[in-house]
């Protein structure tokens, strides 16, 4: 049976360059061969205080995302979370099946915690099971948690009882797999190049949004933190933070190679021109 690839994305703020860069075009590539599934998780954006109209309205974009992205809604799934009853009730099974000593060792779980209080750190925030799961390395323990639950709910309710509900195989779930997709262009702030660029940073000119026009993409590259050295290339092993994630994200989005981009900087092209075509 072909891999059944379960994407996600969590409409709580702008999806920005780093987004598509590093995870969003990478997942298009992916409807060309796999039946792909792209879900808007609205129902775990509910884990933290949140306005109902934004959230609403940010749902929409995300989906809208999805689709200038290139994902083909003719070959993909594309669909909101909290349209689909079963997700709610699947929760709540599979929260009654897992141990909170599980919870307790997951390192975001306890990030939540400590910054909201342990009563309010849901167990919404997991993940449910999936066939193929593309994930970077910092949720990696997010599908260990998945398999180990899988694992628990095939043997507390798999067996004769799963195939007396129509499981011929015996199993409730499937054991998913990760992806560990090549890594994207990792774009950091456009204001602190040491810093991962972020959709909930306080300034909107750390970031550049998708939703940005070219006029404020101009502006935002423009005011980017960059270093006082007069060359594109510093001296070996000293480290241009800045200097490399603006070069970093000209080279992502062009598929030039350093020599050449650097070549186009030395020859006066400026940075803004660059990014902007």
């Amino acid at each position: 049976m072909a891999s059944l690839p379960f994407l996600v994305c969590r409409p709580t703020g702008n999806l920005h360059l780093g987004n598509y860069l590093g995870a969003v075009k990478e997942w298009s590539l992916l409807q060309h061969d796999y039946d792909a599934f792209f879900c808007v998780v609205d129902m775990h954006a509910i884990t933290v205080a949140h306005d109902p109209a934004h959230l609403r309205d940010a749902t929409r974009s995300v989906a809208a995302t999805y689709l200038a992205a290139g994902i083909d809604p003719g070959s993909s799934t594309i669909f909101v979370q909290s349209h689909v009853p079963a997700h709610s009730e699947l929760t709540w099974l599979l929260s009654c099946a897992t141990p909170l000593g599980w919870l307790r060792k997951m390192v975001q779980f306890k990030e939540k915690s400590q910054k909201t209080g342990f009563e309010e750190a849901s167990t919404g925030i997991l993940t449910y099971p999936a066939d193929l799961v593309p994930v970077g390395e910092d949720q990696r323990q997010h599908l260990e948690l998945t398999r180990d639950i899988v694992i628990r709910m095939n043997r507390l309710y798999g067996g004769n009882k799963a195939k007396r509900l129509g499981c011929s195989h015996g199993r409730l779930f499937t054991m998913p797999e990760a992806s560990i997709p090549v890594a994207g262009a990792r774009c950091m702030s456009l204001q602190d190049g040491t810093k991962k660029m972020s959709k909930s940073a306080e300034s909107d000119f750390s970031r550049i949004n998708l939703s940005d026009d070219p006029d404020l993409i101009r502006q935002k590259i423009q005011r980017a933190k960059t270093d006082s050295f007069a060359t594109v290339a510093g001296d070996p092993g000293v480290r241009r933070p800045e200097a490399e994630n603006l070069l970093g994200i000209y080279r992502s989005i062009t598929g030039k190679s350093q020599v050449s981009a650097c070549l186009l900087i030395v020859a006066g092209k400026r940075c803004d021109r660059i990014l902007l075509g």
